[in-house]
């Protein structure tokens, strides 16, 4: 994985550090590993030797290796040179341990690594979660329930004491597991929630007296804790910073540790690896696709989202266009905001349609029928097996969406509809967002919770319990709330408000 390598990151740090101009020869050392010349000549020939000096790279109080400097034969070191070089170890070392954990997230296949850089942000970001690996409080992630949420609980249970046991995520908004199963699965290890702002007050506060009972948490400080808790929250900060993240039972009486995470406005900076991440991990060869229009037009947009948007920005580019470097034009053509104001003026020097391959890359074109359907008419065909309605999507999608007319009531993995649909995980999990307009799980809940709505007018004697089980609901509270989100009441109301409608 080249867009995760400690020698170009460390390099990057150097040069950005305030000791960028006390060295002239750096070298990595990490435990395990060959020693990695970061920067300088081998052998450089000076008129003195130059002073080395080496720094221990300790990460939550576990040592990862060794940074060496030949520092220049006329700095004079004196106690603001040692301050500035004892923080540059300290950054070595959270940058090593973060690319660590983002080597995780991706065998793990849970998005492109957007954890990567060396700004600020970054470095911030990196003190907070080794002040996490050690502290044995709950995490609140402030900003985004996206994939630096999800990172950056990966990154704070790969370096904390739970290492190498279970990390649990789930997404609170589309689970169909009640909150035991989930401390179940997590004991002894880290259990992740995002989306845990989602739905109502009512629903969140049944969430957490859920979780409360599950985790055996007690209103006592030092109650047993299951598992480590870390959660994601949409809110951009807290209300008053003295208090609870979670104002709901015994949650509201914890002591949180609560970290906000950086928007990708915040570090501009990191966007071009970032975007060289992307197109490596989604199998678009960043050393032939990258080019300086898309580094220059991604850096200089104003990004009102977070990482994932790039990511899906970034991917959506690479899979339409065929294997030839993404240009202006490309840019121009398939992702116009990113030119702001000069987007009406640019010049398309080359011509558009030899860079797009087949039917399945190819964008659609005037006479073509649209895909821009809303998602009720997608739900609609796979509830009534309408297969001819999806020749107009991509292939790995109509795939997938075919498996899914038959196989919706059942127990479904991402990982298993990837594999009926012969396609990567990250690529089924984009095609999902880009033409349906859901991720996959959200829109499995669409579609069974509108068979539920068939079976249950048509059916009145029915009991609801068995209805749910029918359309792949195992918990029947998850079920009503999950109805009562989608069709805006609960089941029950449904049946009585048909009955008076009839009379």
């Amino acid at each position: 994985m080249s867009y995760l390598n400690e020698l170009a990151e460390i390099r990057r740090l150097l040069d950005r550090s305030a000791c960028r101009h006390w060295w002239e020869v750096a070298s990595l050392e990490l435990f395990g590993q060959q020693p990695l010349l970061v920067d300088g000549a081998v052998g450089r020939s000076a008129p003195h030797v130059p002073h080395s000096v080496v720094l221990a790279l300790e990460f939550s109080r576990r040592p990862l290796g060794e940074l060496r400097l030949q520092l220049s034969p006329h700095l004079f070191m004196g106690p603001a040179h040692e301050s500035a070089l004892t923080e540059l170890a300290a950054q070595c070392a959270g940058t090593v341990q973060r690319l660590a954990s983002q080597r995780w997230v991706v065998q793990a296949q849970w998005g492109a690594p957007c954890l990567i850089g060396s700004s600020p942000a970054m470095l911030a970001l990196d003190r907070h979660i080794e002040e996490s690996c050690v502290d044995a409080r709950p995490v609140a992630l402030l900003g985004t329930s996206c994939n630096e949420a999800l990172q950056t609980a990966a990154a704070i249970h790969h370096g904390g004491a739970g290492a190498g046991r279970t990390f649990v995520k789930v997404d609170c908004a589309t689970t169909l597991e009640p909150p035991w199963r989930w401390v179940d699965r997590a004991r002894g290890g880290t259990l992740f929630l995002c989306n845990a702002d989602h739905g109502t007050h009512a629903d969140q506060e049944h969430l957490w007296l859920q979780l409360e009972q599950a985790m055996g948490l007690s209103t006592q400080l030092g109650s047993h804790w299951a598992c480590r808790l870390v959660v994601a929250l949409k809110a951009p900060h807290l209300p008053d910073p003295s208090s609870s993240p979670i104002p709901h039972g015994a949650w509201s009486q914890c002591d949180w540790k609560v970290i906000t995470l950086p928007p990708l406005a915040q570090h501009p900076e990191d966007i071009p690896v970032l975007v060289r991440a992307v197109l490596d991990y989604h199998g678009h060869s960043a050393e032939h696709r990258m080019t300086d229009a898309l580094r220059h037009w991604c850096t200089n947009y104003a990004w009102p989202g977070n990482a994932a948007q790039l990511e899906w920005t970034v991917a959506r580019m690479a899979l339409l266009t065929a294997n030839t470097p993404i240009g202006a034009s490309d840019i121009s053509l398939l992702s116009p905001r990113l030119l702001g104001d000069a987007g009406p003026a640019y010049t398309l020097a080359e011509p558009q349609a030899p860079r797009y391959e087949n039917r399945e890359t190819a964008p659609p074109q005037a006479n073509l029928p649209t895909v821009a359907q809303p998602v009720e008419h997608w739900v609609r065909c796979v509830l009534e097996h309408d297969t001819p309605a999806f020749a107009q999507l991509h292939a790995g999608l109509a795939r997938a969406l075919q498996y899914l007319c038959k196989q919706f009531h059942e127990p479904i993995s991402t990982e298993q509809l990837a594999d009926q649909a012969h396609v990567s995980v990250s690529h089924l999990r984009f095609l999902f967002r880009d033409s349906l307009g859901l991720p996959f799980k959200l829109f499995l809940q669409h579609v069974r919770i509108a068979h539920a709505q068939r079976l249950l007018l048509a059916s009145p004697q029915r009991r609801i319990t068995d209805v749910a089980l029918s359309v792949g609901f195992s918990d029947f509270s998850h079920f009503q709330k999950c109805f009562r989100q989608i069709v805006g009441q609960t089941p029950g109301d449904l049946r009585r408000a048909r009955a008076l409608a009839r009379g």
